[in-house]
């Protein structure tokens, strides 16, 4: 069921992006300029752009010119790896060394 909140407090931003209450802030202030004042309300409709960041910051590693420019559409980043596939690759690679060396393969180990 969907939150009908409009609005939500730094700690409520925090804790839905599961971020320290530090780093949304400073997410809230560079990303939705608004004024800096000690308390903030922060609206609803504002979260997918606050999600957008952190995918930026914690996805692709995304820091400076290069965040904004995601956050704004103007970059695209690379897709991610197959980590699954890369790993299987790499396993293979090690086990054809192994058989070359005339060790046991890495699964009788």
């Amino acid at each position: 069921m969907p939150s009908t909140k409009r609005y939500y407090t730094l700690s409520e931003i925090a804790a839905l992006l599961h971020v320290p209450e530090y780093q949304a802030r400073r997410w809230v202030r560079l990303f939705l300029a608004l004024p800096p004042h000690k308390t903030y309300r922060i609206a609803a409709e504002n979260l997918p752009l606050l999600y957008k960041v952190r995918e930026g910051v914690y996805v692709h590693r995304l820091r400076g010119e290069d965040l904004r420019a995601f956050v704004e559409g103007k970059k695209q980043v690379p897709p991610l790896p197959d980590y699954p596939t890369l790993l299987r690759e790499l396993l293979e690679e090690i086990e054809a060394c192994l058989k070359d060396l005339g060790e046991p393969p890495l699964r009788e180990l």
